[in-house]
Parts: C-alpha cells; structure tokens; sequence
C-alpha cells in the first residue's frame, strides 16, 4: 500500500532518531531543572523560616500584654501586610497589627484589614500563645510563587527551542531521505515488474548509507540486466537457428508424406514426425517472439488505439469455433471508445492467445465471455470462461515458458501462450491478472490510467 509522503517522513529514522534525541534533551534539562528547583525551593523555605524566627524574636515575649500589644501596632504601622503580617490577638478579643485573625475551628485565618491587601501567595505562619493572647507573625509564601514561575518559563525557554530545532532539523534530514528511498523503492519495484533497465538516480557515488544502499541496487540490476540479456540473446539466436532447418525438415517431411502411399505404416510415421516438426517450428517460432517483443523497443511506435476493435476482430475470429463445440462466445463492449496507447497487433496477439487457450483447455460446451470495462481508473480487457478454471497456487506458475498443468499435458500446446501474453503486457505497461471466475478463469490485462 502506498503511504503518504507525511506518514514516509514520521516513519523515517532521522525523525525517529530526533525524537528520541529531544525526549532525551528534554528529559535532562527537566531533571537537572527540576532539581535545581527543588533545591532553590528547600533553601528559600529555609530562609523565610529563619526570617519568620527573626522577626519574632525582635520583640520580648516576656513583656506584659499591653506592652507587647503596643510594640506590635508600632511595628505593623510600618510593615507591608503582602511581605509579612504581625498580629497580636487579646483573650478579651481585642487585637492590633496590619491583618486581623479569625479563628477557623483550630486554626487561625488571617483577613485584610479595611485598606489593605494580603498577598495572594499566602504565608508561612508562627503562631505562639503568650500569657494574656496569642502572637502571629506570617511571612509571604510571594518568593515562592516567583520561584515556581521562573521554573516553568525557564523550562519553556529551554525545551521549547531544543524541540523546534531538532524536529526541523530532523524533518528536512528525513524529507530527504525519504526521497532517496523512495528512489531506491520505486527502482526496486521497477525490477520486479520485469524493467532491468531502472536504475536508483539518487545514488551518486557517496559515502553515506542509502549511497552505497543505491549503488549496490544498481550494480545487481546492471548484471542481472546482462545476464537476461545474454539469456535472450542466446534463446534468441538459438531460436532463429533452429527455425531454418526446422521449417526444412518440415517441408521435407510434407514432401515424403505426400509421396508415400495413404494408409500404409510409413506414411502414418511420417505424418507423425510432421506434426511434431511443425510444433516445434512453432516453439521456436513462439520463443523468438518473446525475445523479441522483451528486447525490442516497440514503446516508439505504440498509438492510441481502442481495445473494442481488437475484442470485435477477435470475437468475430473465433466465433464459429466455439459455436461447433457447442458452447458460444459473448462479447461484452461499452457504448464508448476505450482508448489506451499500444500497437494493436499484438494487443490482438495477446486476445487471441488467451481465446484458443480457452478453445484447448476446456471442455465442449464452454460459454466465454470478451469484455471491455472504463468503468474504473484503469482500462480493461478481460476474457472470462466457466471451464475448469486454474488452481490460485497455480497461477503464478502458468505464466512461466513451457510450464503446463498436470491436465493439459495431454493437449497441444507448448506453454509458451500465456508467457507471450505476458510479455505483451509487460511491454504496454500492463497488469495481468488472473481471477476465479466461479466457475472458470478470467484472465484480465489491465492498462496505466
């Protein structure tokens, strides 16, 4: 399945790899932040405690209330009551200070009073009973708060950057390694359709990787190019030596057959070894049409054609055929031209190959069907019977030269139809595909959009 180029480049080890590398950076600088500010926050809760001690032991606890209470209205006169509160509540109910305290079941709340403000932080408390009252001296949680606040947008300041950074870095280093696989892909899968010609364009010698990846793709593809082209050079060259004196041994035979007496024992033989002199012109004939159509450069003279000619001629070709074995054969076209680029001749080539081996493979009374489908992206041409049909592990197997199913043994054939037919598509650019037809086979050749 195809994936996009966004789910290519999130799946890339260079964003993976940056990934991981920002959660690493940004699990430090958390840890080391974060301890930091534990510390820092140990050490200024120490220090507003030791204020909070200071501040109380300003004033004589062992004074007389009155006193005590005269000292704490002096001094909160001049005490800000949001960075410290000092409040002296009487058992009569009376109290002084810059803040008033309300009892809250066992606690004490403190509560601005008329004009003033408490911070908004809130405080670290002392309260101390004294003969005659109770004393409470506060200290402003305010440092805490700031401390809290610089944490947090010195985290920010430190991860949020490091995240950018390394993400864009990570995207445009994936973005174009992602090009260069995809190169290396789409040249993988070129040389799996049969096109020995694809090279990997990306691979430009570095010394990186996907480099030395592509180079090694391309040197493969260079000897296995060779290598099928030597092959087919040879089948090629063997195949046209052959056909000569092949086609001599079967004109002579056709001249010994026809003037030998009709009936006798030579005459049977001879007929024999002319059928078989003539099937094996045909192999050869079958084979070097092969090489030639896989080597040839026949994509220079392909055309726009429409594939409902090629299914009519055919059709009509074969008709009376299937209508003597009592069977019949439907055609099935669009109103419409379908129209792809290729060379009708052997799109016809093609069609008919399939047709006879429908006519050799299944039994009297078989109904095949011609069709042309536009209805989906891609154009198609299928051929569709109730016969027999192929097994789905066999499938594959049956496009193979000369490969044939235990069950056709026994019929004319050399096994090289499906192959041409195969090599017809190839070179249009075409799929085959083979398909249950329930029952029978439909063998459909699919067109490039």
């Amino acid at each position: 399945m195809a994936r996009s180029p966004t789910s290519r480049i999130l799946s890339s080890m260079p964003v993976r790899q940056a990934l991981l590398l920002v959660a690493v950076v940004a699990a430090v600088n958390f840890l080391t932040l974060g301890g930091a500010y534990l510390k820092l926050r140990a050490d200024l809760a120490e220090t507003l405690q030791a204020n909070l001690d200071r501040e109380t032991a300003t004033l004589d606890l062992t004074i007389p209330p009155v006193v005590l209470s005269g000292m704490v209205w002096a001094k909160a006169k001049v005490t800000d009551p949001t960075d410290s509160v000092i409040v002296y509540l009487s058992d009569t109910g009376r109290q002084v200070g810059n803040a008033m305290a309300v009892r809250d079941g066992e606690d004490l709340v403190l509560k601005p009073v008329p004009g003033e403000t408490l911070s908004k932080a809130g405080y670290l408390k002392d309260a101390r009973r004294l003969p005659g009252g109770v004393l409470i001296v506060a200290e402003s949680l305010a440092p805490m708060d700031a401390l809290r606040e610089t944490f947090v947008t010195l985290l920010i300041l430190s991860l949020v950057p490091t995240v950018i950074l390394s993400l864009g870095i990570g995207v445009l280093i994936a973005r174009q390694g992602a090009r260069r696989v995809a190169s290396i892909e789409h040249t993988l899968e070129r040389l799996t359709a049969g096109d020995l010609a694809a090279r990997v364009t990306e691979a430009d010698g570095g010394d990186d990787d996907l480099a030395r990846i592509g180079d090694g793709v391309n040197r493969m593809a260079a000897k296995q190019e060779g290598a099928t082209a030597t092959l087919r050079q040879v089948s090629s060259d063997i195949a046209h030596d052959m056909r000569t004196p092949l086609q001599r041994i079967s004109v002579l035979l056709h001249d010994l057959d026809g003037r030998l007496p009709e009936g006798g024992e030579a005459a049977a033989l001879a007929a024999k070894a002319r059928e078989e002199a003539d099937h094996a012109v045909a192999v050869f004939r079958a084979m070097l049409q092969i090489a030639q159509i896989e080597g040839g450069n026949l994509a220079s003279t392909f055309e726009p054609l429409d594939l409902r000619d090629a299914a009519e001629r055919v059709a009509e070709l074969y008709q009376p055929a299937f209508e003597e074995r009592g069977g019949a054969l439907d055609v099935d076209l669009p109103p419409e031209p379908v129209a792809v680029m290729g060379e009708g001749h052997l799109i016809a080539q093609a069609l008919s190959n399939l047709v006879e081996n429908a006519l050799r493979h299944t039994p009297d009374g078989t109904r095949l069907r011609i069709s042309v489908d536009r209805s989906g992206p891609r154009p198609m041409l299928t051929v569709a019977d109730d016969g027999p049909g192929i097994p789905p592990e066999e499938r594959e197997n049956v496009i193979r030269r000369h490969y044939r199913l235990e069950r056709s043994r026994t019929t004319p054939g050399s096994g090289l139809g499906l192959s041409l037919v195969s090599a017809i598509a190839g070179v249009h650019g075409a799929e085959l595909v083979l398909e249950d037809n329930a029952p029978g086979l439909r063998v459909s050749l699919v067109f490039p959009a």
